[in-house]
């Protein structure tokens, strides 16, 4: 409370005052107050609470930015309980880290900001937090909770996805960091067993009972049990319920809260039929006139493909926040690395950590069965035999770094077939088994020389001193190496399990076998080894399935992945979706843009799903600018030499064709520069070009589109054109290529290694500082700059609405440099030609499309709708 000392004394019994400020700035003018005073120290306020909710991280979307504010922060209630207890529980009994819980109590404390406040007539809040997986996100949640009750809210129901395990994990940390540092100020019907109304009789008594101030339900995403639920509150007396104010989180809100009834987007939302939990989550918030909704998860896709247009549904119409990345956590981008995107100020992908194994596609049959290989037996295949070797080695690391006293896990995810979790059990335990007798007979000695390299080779991968972990020779874990090996329990973990996966009681060296149980939220304590074959084809599923991102305290160097290249491919370009989706809202919150003006823009893989298919009814190609933007052509047909031959011709037809007619190319910052070039050259140049058909932001006709329409309005008529040149001092000449009159040296760009043929991937083409090639300035002045001060430039120091095209000739054997752990050869079957394409800020929004998907921004200007109730059972 001493940030607020200094205030006005007015401000003061604003910030002091539960009730909403308006109705105290009416009290203070009723008792005879100076009116200027008054209404200073109402504005006064009003401005401290705008600093609240718009300043400082974490970037957010909102509605309504005019909305008065009540909310100061935790810190200024002067008799808080719950978040200063959880506060001093995350620092003194968790020991987390003081910087992590400052992150944790800004984050909640501006998403707290924007729900009404809790005396508010009618309170119909609906927002989405986007979080990373195994990252904190309850950690948030939890802090929200505690917030919004020390601000007046009074009944909290935690939505904690479809799974008992999640459902009783949840409940029990919420015990922990809720309940039981206040016990004496909550109640929670569902501490033992999920929501069960006939122990709990009129919902009257509870509702308005002052001796358990608070109330908390933690309940499965299940028909049944939201059911018993809302038939509960539904008896309440409306008054009372009109009075209580009431926060429903949804965890895993991707998961079946979404409507997923078929042909939803060719129906009258009137008449529209809904999947069952949607339609009881959109009863319960339709029966409970105060009541926010706050959405959580890690993947967004399917959350902003709803109907934004019907009030009642989930859309997250009044806020979408980006929570920050932790420190120390193992996210998909420094796990699998990313590409560059048009926002960073830097030249190179960002390559994740040593730490991918790759299964042979040759081995997969033997792991996964095929869709009817009903007498399928799986094999312990050599990865996987490896696999499980590097988890006992690691295990026994742990004990010699004195971490006994830890849970530690390996996860084994092939597929969703019991009977294939419970046979793969047993061979993991026979294989176990066999290890043993070796270890105690006459092959000892060649067992643990097998050991030991497995142990120098995966040390070597990721240095412990790297990732700031001590260092374990093999002769100081082999003393623990038997004690591990005996030790594993090995666990299938399914519905039907009788011994299902647990972390209660002393610490366990466990290997879970599974599928959908362990797929989402569940978090696997001590996690080592993941060993995932399972096929997916949504962006959602496959990064909710990776129960290998998260906090590795003390053990960063240890964890591994086993999985196919595709997958590897594929998490790869998740982390890109990812980032991307990130600058998306940190952008649009700079513009002002409101998640109702603008659904989140999620990119189409070429492979891959966005979502499962009923959760994207509303989903439609959206278009994106190249407005002040730059874009390059990084897929090639590296196998078809006539393809890239083309692509050759087009490019030294483009020089003849300016040297012709009286462009001449001069030399500048050690490239080829002609200046205004008139746009019919660059049409006719891309009209000739071939583009890959999967790069799919970047064709003829999206360009040509483009051009033609910002020469409308006088932008694009005149280009600038480069040759790229080789401005790296260290790197040798690697040959040249004759592009009309001129010889120009090749450039080196390797592809990925995970790239298919004809389709290979060179992931980044454009340097830093490309975007300024044109500039007027020496390479000396312009170094040093970023992208965005490069696009200022150009729109300053050039004519107006220039283009720029820089040709970059490829040579089509092309080395990855060192260190370049993800790329190989290019081995092209001809020189390649790539593009950058550099636009000036536009006239107006392009019709220069991006295959993107969003929400149908068509559906925002509909009025509101009711939804016909419709009955459907689920097993509890």
């Amino acid at each position: 409370m001493n940030d607020f000392e200094p205030f006005d004394p007015l401000v003061k019994m604003i910030v002091n005052d539960r009730r909403p400020p308006q109705d105290v700035k009416k009290d203070l003018l009723a008792a005879g107050l100076d009116p200027a005073k008054v209404e200073k120290a109402y504005q006064d306020f009003l401005r401290l609470t705008g600093k609240q909710k718009f300043l400082g991280p974490p970037p957010m979307l909102v509605e309504n930015k005019q909305k008065e504010g009540w909310y100061l922060g935790a810190d200024a209630f002067q008799d808080a309980k719950f978040w200063p207890s959880l506060r001093t529980h995350l620092l003194d009994d968790k020991r987390w880290p003081e910087e992590a819980v400052e992150s944790i109590h800004h984050a909640s404390d501006k998403i707290v900001s924007w729900l009404e406040h809790p005396l508010a007539s009618r309170i119909n809040t609906r927002g989405l937090v986007v979080g990373y997986v195994q990252s904190g996100k309850t950690a948030n949640f939890t802090a929200v909770i505690a917030k919004a009750a020390d601000a007046g809210y009074r009944f909290f129901i935690v939505l904690s996805g479809t799974k008992k395990a999640l459902r009783q994990q949840t409940q029990q940390r919420l015990y922990r960091e809720l309940i039981l540092l206040n016990d004496d100020e909550w109640f929670s019907p569902t501490l033992l067993n999920d929501f069960r109304p006939n122990s709990l009789g009129n919902p009257n008594y509870f509702l308005s009972d002052k001796k358990h101030d608070k109330i908390l339900c933690v309940v499965k995403k299940n028909s049944t049990i939201l059911r018993k639920l809302i038939t509960w509150l539904s008896s309440a007396d409306r008054n009372i319920l009109q009075h209580c104010p009431f926060l429903i989180i949804d965890d895993e809100a991707d998961e079946a809260s979404i409507n997923t009834a078929r042909n939803q987007a060719n129906t009258d939302p009137e008449n529209r039929d809904r999947s069952a939990i949607n339609r009881h989550l959109v009863s319960l918030l339709r029966l409970l006139p105060k009541a926010a909704y706050i959405g959580y998860t890690a993947t967004p896709f399917a959350n902003v493909l709803i109907d934004p247009s019907y009030p009642n549904d989930l859309y997250p119409g009044d806020f979408i926040v980006s929570l920050p990345k932790p420190e120390n956590h193992f996210g998909t981008e420094g796990i699998f690395g990313r590409a560059r995107l048009l926002e960073d100020d830097t030249d190179e992908e960002f390559v994740g950590l040593d730490v991918v194994r790759i299964v042979p596609d040759d081995e997969v049959p033997f792991l996964r069965p095929k869709r009817y290989e009903h007498d399928f037996v799986p094999d312990l295949t050599p990865s996987l035999k490896y696999a499980l070797r590097y988890y006992w080695l690691a295990c026994a690391a742990r004990f010699a770094r004195g971490q006994q006293n830890e849970h530690s896990s390996m996860l084994i995810h092939t597929t969703q077939l019991i009977r294939v979790h419970n046979s793969t059990r047993d061979s993991v335990d026979g294989y176990r088994q066999t290890i043993l007798r070796e270890l105690k007979g006459p092959r000892r000695s060649q067992v643990l020389q097998e050991f030991a390299a497995i142990w120098d080779e995966e040390q070597t991968a990721v240095p412990p001193e790297e990732m700031g972990t001590d260092v374990v020779t093999f002769d100081e874990l082999r003393p623990y190496l038997n004690e591990v090996i005996n030790e594993t329990m090995i666990v299938a973990d399914n519905y039907q399990s009788t011994h299902r996966l647990s972390y209660e009681g002393e610490a366990k060296i466990q290997i879970v076998i599974g599928g959908n149980t362990l797929s989402r939220g569940l978090t696997l304590e001590g996690l080592i080894v993941s060993f995932f074959v399972r096929s997916a084809r949504a962006y959602d599923t496959l990064l909710q399935m990776g129960r290998w991102f998260g906090y590795r305290p003390g053990y960063a160097d240890l964890p591994r992945i086993w999985m196919t290249s595709e997958l590897s491919s594929n998490f790869f370009d998740l982390a890109t979706i990812e980032a991307e989706i990130r600058h998306d809202i940190a952008n649009y919150e700079k513009l002002n843009v409101t998640p109702r003006e603008f659904g989140v823009k999620i990119r189409s893989h070429p492979d891959l799903n966005i979502t499962a298919p009923l959760k994207m009814q509303y989903a439609v190609q959206a278009q994106v600018s190249y407005d002040d933007n730059h874009v390059q052509t990084v897929l090639f047909e590296e196998k078809n030499a006539k393809w890239l031959n083309q692509n050759i011709k087009a490019a030294g037809q483009l020089v003849n064709q300016l040297s012709a007619s009286g462009w001449e190319g001069g030399p500048h910052n050690g490239h080829i520069l002609f200046r205004d070039v008139p746009k019919d050259y660059i049409i006719s140049f891309f009209r000739s070009y071939n583009f890959h058909d999967n790069n799919r932001s970047l064709s003829a006709d999206l360009l040509i589109n483009y051009i033609d329409d910002q020469n409308k309005y006088g932008l694009l008529k005149n280009w600038n054109v480069v040759i790229r040149g080789v401005t790296a001092r260290s790197k040798a000449p690697r040959g040249s290529l004759k592009l009309g009159a001129y010889e120009v040296p090749l450039l080196e760009r390797a592809k990925r290694k995970s790239s298919p043929e004809n389709n290979a991937h060179i992931g980044v083409l454009m340097s830093r500082g490309d975007t300024g090639a044109d500039l007027p300035q020496e390479r000396k002045e312009l170094k040093n700059l970023s992208e965005d001060d490069l696009k200022t430039k150009r729109n300053v120091d050039l004519p107006f609405g220039t283009g720029l095209l820089i040709l970059y000739p490829i040579d089509k054997d092309s080395e990855p440099g060192s260190g370049a752990k993800t790329k190989e050869k290019l081995d092209a079957a001809a020189h390649v030609i790539g593009l950058g394409i550099v636009f000036p800020k536009a006239a107006q929004q392009s019709r220069g499309e991006q295959s993107y998907v969003t929400v149908d921004q068509s559906l925002l200007d509909r009025s509101d709708f009711i939804v016909e109730e419709e009955e459907e059972d689920e097993d509890a």
